[in-house]
């Protein structure tokens, strides 16, 4: 009885416990060692969670570490001359890689003789490959030296509005530098200096003289500006000369490698012809080969000997033979044909 109530209160307090621990939330980790027994640097512990699907990629600069400047323009704005570079540059490894491709396919035709109608086929579709990517790189590149050369264009307007305003500069100067003004002004300061002494006439030889004062700065400032103005729209006609033929170069490889784009796409065509001659002579061979094989195969069913031996049956040919033998001997006596076949048939 004791061993019974003993048994009892242990099977109790196991059952609880093993509730408790189903109930019970999980453990947390165990934590990490003290400061004086751990060499590595503690590293912080995130709960787990679902794989979240990663983040479409974006233009956003990373934070530039201290000490250096942040990116003044979006990753997304790279400079002309940078994009047609890396433009090219991805192409060109691409390239590359569809030349390791048939490369790849020329010596397994090499190794294996039955590989070249396998191959030739793969070697086209490669070929349609670069030249599709070669008709759009071109096309892009096309659209980037056009865009290039509206850009410079627009600035060679804006260069061709700031020599028409210098030119109307000069003629005002021009016009200035030959005019007879100070004399005029001359003239009239002396006339009024011979009127009598009023208020208006002292108000008007002060205004003539303030006006005098301005032409003299204007006569003594004209040489300087005239050789400005000359200067500057000596060196914007020489700029937009360079200008406008670097749009003109521009615009010659935007035209250049838009036909490019037109080769490869007349390359494509005829390569897609290719293809699809090699698909038909493929197709052709197959049924040849596998009529060469059926008609190889061919086994004719001849009739068994026990139906020829029955067919034949014993003395029906040794009589007919006899027959035939003597009507042939009737005929070489008697030279009576008739007669000769009567007798063959009666007996």
């Amino acid at each position: 009885m004791k061993y019974a109530t003993l048994f009892v209160l242990l099977w109790f307090v196991m059952t609880g416990s093993a509730l408790a621990q189903h109930a019970a939330p999980a453990p947390p980790p165990p934590a990490p060692p003290p400061a004086e027994t751990a060499d590595a640097v503690p590293v912080e512990v995130t709960p787990l969670s679902p794989t979240a699907a990663p983040l479409p990629a974006t233009n956003v600069p990373a934070v530039a570490p201290e000490g250096q400047e942040a990116r003044e323009l979006p990753l997304d704005s790279e400079p002309f001359d940078v994009r047609v570079q890396r433009r090219v540059a991805e192409y060109n490894e691409r390239h590359q890689q569809r030349e390791r491709h048939m490369a790849a396919y020329a010596n397994a035709a090499q190794g294996d003789p039955g590989m070249v109608r396998y191959a030739d086929p793969r070697k086209v579709q490669v070929e349609l490959s670069d030249e599709l990517d070669r008709e759009r790189t071109s096309e892009e590149l096309s659209a980037d030296y056009a865009e290039q050369s509206h850009d410079v264009q627009a600035k060679a307007q804006a260069l061709e509005e700031f020599l028409a305003k210098r030119k109307t500069t000069l003629d005002d100067l021009s016009q200035h530098a030959g005019s007879s003004r100070r004399q005029d002004l001359e003239t009239a300061m002396a006339n009024l200096a011979r009127q009598p002494s009023s208020p208006e006439t002292l108000a008007a030889m002060r205004d003539i003289d303030q006006r005098l004062a301005e032409t003299e700065r204007t006569e003594k400032d004209l040489p300087a500006q005239l050789s400005q103005a000359q200067q500057e729209s000596a060196d914007a006609s020489a700029e937009l000369t360079k200008l406008q033929a670097l749009q003109q170069a521009y615009e010659k490889e935007s035209k250049a490698f838009m036909a490019d784009a037109l080769s490869a796409r007349e390359n494509r065509l005829r390569l897609a012809n290719k293809l699809e001659y090699f698909v038909v002579r493929a197709q052709a061979e197959d049924t040849l080969e596998q009529g060469r094989k059926s008609l190889d195969a061919v086994q004719h069913l001849a009739p068994s000997s026990e139906v020829e031996d029955l067919l034949r049956g014993p003395g029906t040919t040794t009589k007919s033979d006899q027959t035939l033998e003597q009507m042939r001997q009737c005929i070489q006596k008697s030279g009576d044909v008739r007669a000769c076949r009567q007798a063959s048939h009666q007996e």
